[in-house]
């Protein structure tokens, strides 16, 4: 596959975006990886790896990193919304991808942008012919699992230190983050689940307290079923770990129900963090979407 390219993404209030590209800029198919809550475009190594073997130089992938995460610029903090995010996605598909057709795959948080892309980029969703949705929700974050601590006074409070405190709160996360990634599913154990698990630990800890307590004060009241309506014509992928604590199976399967095309792949034994726990299931699940995605579009084309 052709060489790494990176870039700076202008979001539509003026954020940068951290993009990373790899494959032929002009490939009639792209592939765009949006990341979770906390993660980096890191998270998907696994899959770059595996999928640039697959794919040669038929396909072009593109990751980037959400705002106030990884190496993008970090925002103002009523910016950090699931809807703001799903803007940034449609930036960056036309700015990286004017034109063939795209791919999305989203993880977690990730997936929720694409849903919130999908309910307002009519016109740029016209080029997308697949999705994938890995440990995702469309709604009721705080309905189940670890997500119901969104409906406690914690998440306030966290904002509120954030703002008025923030060197000491994000010393206080710092120090908290190696008790947050087995929460997220990880095993700790000998690699590659140990990789997983410090690979996660240090996206954890690098991301911005203000990031943090912005977001979740948003999944609190996070909902995005016309995301689904918008989607359901297209071949999708939902997959989800059945240990899941912070999306559980619940969440993958009511969006399975909801689409139409979808492959629903439920992971036995596996946790939140699918990408890192099973990266060749996953990497061949995606394979698969997008051999279906090309068939989609030689339907649309006949």
């Amino acid at each position: 596959m052709s060489g790494q390219r990176t870039q700076r993404v202008c979001a539509s209030d003026g954020t940068e975006l951290a993009v990373e590209e790899i494959g032929p800029p002009g490939a009639a198919l792209t592939v765009v990886f949006s990341h979770g809550f906390c993660l980096s475009m890191a998270a998907w190594a696994p899959q770059r790896q595996h999928l640039a073997t697959y794919f040669g130089d038929d396909v072009r992938m593109v990751f980037y990193d959400h705002r106030g995460h990884g190496a993008s610029a970090v925002a103002p903090a009523e910016t950090y919304t699931i809807r703001q995010l799903g803007d940034d996605l449609d930036a960056v598909i036309t700015q990286t991808a004017p034109s063939g057709r795209v791919v999305l795959a989203g993880h977690s948080m990730g997936g929720m942008a694409i849903l919130a892309f999908a309910a307002r980029h009519a016109e740029t969703l016209r080029r997308v012919a697949g999705v994938a949705l890995v440990s995702t929700a469309a709604d009721q974050l705080d309905s189940c699992g670890i997500g119901r601590a969104l409906r406690t006074p914690a998440v306030p409070l966290l904002r509120l230190a954030a703002q008025r405190f923030p060197r000491q709160t994000m010393q206080a996360w710092a120090l908290a983050r190696t008790s947050v990634a087995p929460l997220l599913g990880i095993p700790a154990m000998k690699s590659p689940a140990m990789a997983a698990n410090s690979q996660c630990c240090r996206m954890i800890g690098q991301t911005p307290i203000s990031t943090i307590a912005a977001l979740l004060m948003d999944f609190r009241a996070y909902e995005q079923k016309q995301g689904i309506s918008a989607l359901t014509h297209l071949p999708a992928l939902v997959a989800c770990g059945e240990r899941d604590p912070i999306t559980p199976l619940s969440h993958s399967a009511r969006l399975a129900r909801g689409l139409a095309h979808a492959e629903f792949v439920r992971v036995p034994g596996a946790g939140h963090m699918l990408e890192l726990e099973r990266p060749r299931l996953i990497s061949t699940a995606i394979s698969k979407l997008v051999a279906r995605a090309r068939a989609y579009d030689l339907a649309c084309v006949g």
